[in-house]
């Protein structure tokens, strides 16, 4: 009797580790795009303990199974590894699913009605908070005044965004309460606030100035901030997004992204860049400090680095520039508006600091001479702490033929947002002419060149949707269907790796994410079309249809 246990007992050991070896899930019966230049297609993976164990053809994989094993059939779907955004606001981003959204606005007038609109609907002394507006596509481009903004909002404090976040145009009622009047105050440094030729103020303000008027918002509280970013992961899951390089102000790491990581509602993979309003020295080398504390902040939230200003954008003609812009009459002379860290040299010796303690630089750069100059200061970073830092260039958007070459040769990451070329190829050329647009948004040469080239969105400045960015980066079409700088067209699976192995890189984690291969985190998408396979002009139709991470389904279209 005791033989005939200890053989139970023994048969019973054996099948539990049997149980144990086999995986926790197989998908199978898919068209696997698995970003391993060695093995870029597969049938079938593997998942244990939340990381790919086995990727191959169905024979092999399914071969694993064990009784516990759940297994997928997908059925035939196309599966990318889990999308990334290189660069999002995912404070800002929420925020904007409470305000006025004026992407829409067709026109001066058509803007107006919406702020009248939604105006109505807000209860008294309410600020109107709107973001989203461009004016160049509008039939008549001159903006509405302070006067027209505050008719519109029916005399309350409104703040209107432009959509690249370096403009805004304010009521009267806003402009007062922030204390812009005709007697003051001067323009700061890095900033403009724009007045008639009396002195008034008409309503634009530029970039530094900016923090003037939205310093008069009233705040909102936690949990109203919290439920904002349950929406924001839901839409961004959506999108089949499973991490981020988030730009974000220490208060929303650490009263909304990390307590939420905690407490189990954080279904993205966080790598931050501190971002704060800041224009001293002294307050951004606080901020690097305690950067370098929230290294691991919690589980799936890490700060690595801080987001630095070299210039504005070329909507707003405040991108930094080596030559004028071209179409600015009332200011021929018009280079740009560099920031006042950027323009003093002080941002240079921020970065200096910062590398010194492995804190990687994400700096905006959008006219040429704004990267120009901070590829100068990145090249001053010695050369294997500048290896292992990974300098990011945040936009790099209009570049000369030299500076693409210095990116690749300096090992900074190009980190651009492609839907951003489909809005600027609309105006670029009226902006700075055909010779210089050559190599604005170069992702062809910069590939060419062998940089590292890392895709986002930008968020809330554009939508999150991967898929309108590869459209953008593989057909250069813009927002009004004409076709900008077409010879820096990528291809789709070129596109594809900016979004999973580029991204990766860029935010160091390319041991564990980015492709789906054995070891690495299982992340993954399920797509409702073959996205390398169909006509381009369907690629922004691509929707998801469940997104996983970790092993776990974070997000399923209705009916799935």
């Amino acid at each position: 009797m005791s033989a005939m246990r200890t053989a139970l007992a023994l048969a019973a050991c054996l099948a539990a580790a049997a149980a144990h070896a086999a995986p926790d899930l197989i998908v199978h019966n898919a068209l696997v795009w698995t970003a391993n230049p060695d093995a870029p297609e597969a049938t079938a993976f593997a998942i244990e303990d939340g990381r790919f164990v086995a990727v191959g053809a169905d024979e092999k994989v399914l071969a694993a199974a064990g009784p516990n094993t759940r297994v997928i059939d997908a059925a035939g779907a196309r599966i990318v590894p889990g999308l990334m955004d290189a660069h999002i606001h995912l404070g800002n981003g929420a925020m904007s699913l409470k305000g006025l959204d004026l992407r829409p606005a067709t026109s001066r007038e058509d803007l107006l009605r919406r702020v009248a609109g939604a105006a109505a609907a807000l209860p008294d002394g309410a600020w109107l908070l709107a973001r989203g507006w461009s004016a160049e596509s509008w039939p008549d481009q001159r903006l509405p005044t302070a006067d027209e903004i505050g008719e519109a909002a029916g005399g309350r404090p409104a703040l209107l965004t432009r959509m690249d976040g370096h403009m805004l145009i304010a009521s009267r009622a806003a402009l007062e309460a922030a204390g812009v009047t005709a007697k003051g105050p001067k323009d700061p440094s890095g900033g403009r606030i724009s007045r008639t030729a009396g002195g008034e103020p008409d309503g634009a303000v530029y970039d530094e100035a900016m923090p003037l008027l939205q310093a008069q918002v009233p705040g909102e509280t936690v949990e109203t901030r919290r439920a904002l970013m349950r929406r924001a992961l839901t839409e961004i899951n959506s999108m089949g997004i499973t991490q981020v390089g988030a730009i974000e102000s220490r208060s929303w790491l650490e009263d909304v992204l990390v307590p939420m990581d905690e407490a189990g509602e954080l279904t993205l993979r966080v790598r931050a860049a501190v971002s704060e309003d800041e224009t001293a020295s002294r307050g951004w080398i606080m901020l690097q400090k305690w950067a370098v504390s929230m290294r691991s902040a919690s589980p799936r939230v890490q700060v690595v680095g801080f987001k630095g200003y070299m210039d504005g954008s070329l909507g707003s003609r405040t991108a930094w520039l080596h030559e004028p812009y071209l179409d600015d009459e009332e200011n021929p002379q018009n280079t740009g508006l560099p920031a006042s860290l950027a323009s003093s040299g002080e941002l240079g010796r921020l970065v200096g600091f910062g590398a010194k303690m492995d804190v990687q630089p994400w700096v905006h750069a959008i006219g040429d001479r704004a990267n120009t100059v901070v590829l100068d200061w990145y090249g001053d970073i010695p050369a294997e702490i500048r290896r292992d830092l990974r300098p990011r260039i945040e936009h790099a958007q209009h570049l000369t033929p030299l500076d693409i070459q210095r990116i690749a040769g300096l090992g900074v990451v190009a980190s651009m947002q492609p839907l951003h070329k489909a809005d600027d190829g609309r105006y670029a050329e009226r902006r700075l002419g055909a010779e210089r647009c050559a190599t604005s948004y170069a992702f062809r040469d910069l590939l060419d060149a062998g940089a590292c080239l890392a895709f986002g969105s930008d968020w809330p400045v554009v939508s999150c949707s991967p898929w309108l960015g590869v459209e953008a980066a593989v057909t250069s079409r813009t927002l009004d269907g004409s076709v900008f700088v077409p010879e820096q067209a990528i291809t789709v699976e070129e596109a594809l790796r900016a979004y999973t192995t580029g991204a990766a890189f860029s935010m160091h984690t390319e041991d564990r994410t980015g492709a789906i291969i054995a070891g690495n985190l299982a992340d993954f998408v399920v797509l409702d079309r073959d996205v390398l396979s169909i006509p381009h002009e369907q690629i922004r139709d691509t929707a998801a249809l469940e997104t996983w991470i970790e092993g776990e389904r974070v997000w399923a279209a209705p009916g799935r």
